[in-house]
């Protein structure tokens, strides 16, 4: 019995270290909107973050953004993972109001990635301002105020 809980010890913490290595991960941001998001990581350095869910508590949205970690700091609680500073831009699209709304999306967030688990967990602000296509067209500053909590899971 020791050695079965020895290898199912064993496999479990194989299965961690290789899902650290692979470059993609899936998760939800929670706040301003409710983003199902998911994440290819170039290197260290830089991923792209495409996200699709409820905009504003009143649309649709889906955006894209190219993200840079720009510290990171492992000494910090190095028994319990590193904690990280990442901000990026790119675009968004969805529908508001019904109307199709087009503009800029920005993300700057912070928090930290657990030693032995591929998860990260962090506050964000990712703001989306759009211009909506509709007969009049008019600015949608309600994805100015989107922050929030994110959940990753890196496999």
């Amino acid at each position: 019995m020791k050695k079965f809980i020895l290898a199912m010890v064993l496999c479990v913490a194989s299965m961690g270290a290789f899902a650290q290595k692979t470059p993609h991960a899936v998760g939800v941001y929670l706040g301003g909107n409710i983003d199902l998001a998911y994440q290819y990581h170039f290197n260290n350095k830089n991923f792209v973050d495409a996200t699709l869910g409820y905009f504003a508590f009143d649309g649709v949205s889906a955006s894209a953004t190219y993200n840079w970690n720009i510290q990171e700091w492992s000494d910090w609680t190095p028994n319990f993972g590193t904690w990280k500073l990442w901000g990026g831009v790119g675009a968004g699209v969805g529908l508001f109001h019904k109307a199709f709304v087009l503009g800029p999306v920005g993300q700057l967030g912070f928090g930290f990635t657990l030693k032995n688990v591929p998860l990260t967990v962090g506050l964000n602000y990712r703001p989306m301002v759009t211009l909506a296509f509709s007969g009049d067209k008019h600015f949608h500053h309600n994805g100015f105020y989107n922050g929030g909590l994110s959940v990753v899971y890196r496999f």
